[in-house]
């Protein structure tokens, strides 16, 4: 995958959690209870406890951005 900031070949990679990958407009006050924040979109994992939970991420060196492409 190209960079969708600097056109640079990113590396395919995971990003893990233990209770689902997730992000969310705001920061939970727990790590561990991402779930419980309004909005938040489940990256992998299924939004359920998994110590496996991983998320495909792509990983661009040069411009430091990491993507995360993800479903629903």
């Amino acid at each position: 995958m190209d960079c969708p900031y600097c056109g640079d070949e990113m590396q395919a990679g995971f990003v893990r959690c233990r209770d689902g990958v997730r992000w969310s407009p705001k920061k939970p006050p727990v790590a561990a209870l991402a779930a419980l924040v309004p909005d938040s979109v489940v990256l992998g994992g299924h939004g359920s406890y998994a110590p496996e939970s991983t998320a495909v991420a792509y990983n661009c060196s040069s411009c430091k951005m990491v993507v995360i492409p993800y479903e629903g």
